[in-house]
């Protein structure tokens, strides 16, 4: 399969550089066709988990599904997933074949990025099928998935991620993020607090009305929590976005006396995602929060989880990558009395920061320097998290799930 090769070659380099060409790769009817089927899955965190669970949810009600998520963890083939199915390497490779015809007759190189999402997209149109879930890249308005401009769009929160691309402060990130679609007729915020403060910056930025415009949060629950449940948040978006879905395609009836049905199917959580591996004799969670906010999100909900008596000291596993912001990552993480820290040693994983800037940050603040390995987390005998990146996780899935 030497397409499906020249796609792992590309993920070598991070160029997305190619937005103005993409479109040329669909027929006018197929773009058409993608803006009224497709969601487009917007935010700094919770992504993956609500793209995951309305997949689910849509699923359970019999439509058939595109879903495409980044990054992976094991293998890239989770990136695309057609029924709840990860899609095969044939059909890849079919995918690839059209892609480098694609990049021959436009004389352009596309991105690792650019390349996986054109062949989710190509597929739900080739398969004819119901409804194609896109979780947004880094940004919105200048992001890959972009060229949909789906009309619906949901949003589960703005942290400050990638201040280099998006801009500096959260209303310039969250006008990044919701312009991913020139289109949208549904808008869905799952985050109480841009809803509190941003509502109508939102609807007057992309000309919507309050009917047009739902909330993907309960505002009771949230009230009456001490720690804000990003997991259930990110739940509750999701369940509220297929509802907005099924109307708008006039499938109301979907929805009708299966509500315990619909809270099992939507109580579910993907990989790498305060995922329990282990409960007894010994907890293990595996995380793979990589930014202050999913950081402070992970000690929300693992302190709501085990509060009280429940709650238990751990030995907490770190390692960032190169390009987040580690300092404010370990300024959350040194609040917590109950945690040993300990850093994974270096080449451990992709785009890993290193362990000496880690170590003089430690030194500097007086803070003691564990050094560790994925193989001592894998078999330790205290409760431990395995915590600060995704490339993280999946290695270590990679070498002992």
């Amino acid at each position: 399969m030497d397409s499906l090769h020249y796609l792992i070659q590309k993920s070598l380099s991070n160029s997305n550089k190619n937005l103005d060409k993409l479109p040329k790769f669909f027929s006018q009817d197929e773009l058409n066709k993608l803006s009224q089927k497709s969601v487009s899955i917007v935010g700094t965190n919770g992504k993956t988990t609500t793209a995951t669970v309305l997949n689910n949810i849509l699923s359970s009600k019999g439509l058939s599904t595109v879903l495409f998520t980044s990054p992976h963890l094991v293998s890239l083939n989770e990136r695309i997933q057609v029924n709840k199915e990860m899609i095969k390497d044939v059909e890849l490779d079919m995918g690839m074949q059209m892609i480098e015809l694609f990049e021959k007759e436009n004389n352009i190189v596309l991105g690792y990025f650019e390349s996986i999402f054109l062949i989710a997209a190509k597929f739900f149109l080739d398969e004819d099928l119901d409804i194609f879930i896109a979780e947004a890249g880094i940004g919105g308005r200048l992001d890959t998935t972009s060229i949909l401009d789906s009309r619906t769009v949901c949003l589960t929160n703005i942290g400050l991620d990638h201040t280099e691309l998006l801009g500096t402060t959260i209303k310039e990130i969250l006008i990044e993020k919701i312009h991913v679609s020139k289109k949208v007729n549904n808008f869905i915020n799952g985050s109480e607090v841009i809803n509190n403060e941003y509502k109508f910056l939102i609807k007057e930025s992309l000309h919507i009305e309050d009917e047009q415009y739902f909330l993907g949060f309960q505002k009771e629950e949230l009230m009456n929590s001490v720690n804000i449940n990003y997991l259930k948040s990110n739940q509750e978006t999701a369940k509220k976005t297929a509802e907005v879905i099924l109307k708008y395609l006039e499938l109301k009836h979907y929805l009708k006396n299966d509500n315990n049905h619909l809270n099992n199917i939507h109580n579910t959580v993907p990989d790498g995602r305060f995922q329990i591996i282990k409960e007894s004799p010994i907890l293990k969670i595996l995380d793979g929060a990589h930014n202050p906010a999913g950081v402070e999100a992970f000690f929300n909900l693992l302190e709501d989880r085990y509060r009280g008596d429940k709650m238990m000291n751990f030995d907490c596993y770190i390692g960032f990558n190169k390009s987040k912001d580690f300092a404010a990552m370990l300024s959350i993480i040194w609040l917590k009395d109950y945690l040993n820290i300990k850093v994974i040693e270096d080449n451990s994983f992709f785009k890993q920061h290193s362990t000496g800037s880690l170590k003089q940050l430690f030194t500097s603040k007086n803070k003691e320097f564990q050094k560790s390995t994925l193989k001592e987390f894998h078999f330790s005998k205290k409760p431990s998290i395995l915590l600060g990146s995704l490339y993280l996780v999946g290695e270590y899935i990679k070498e002992y799930k």
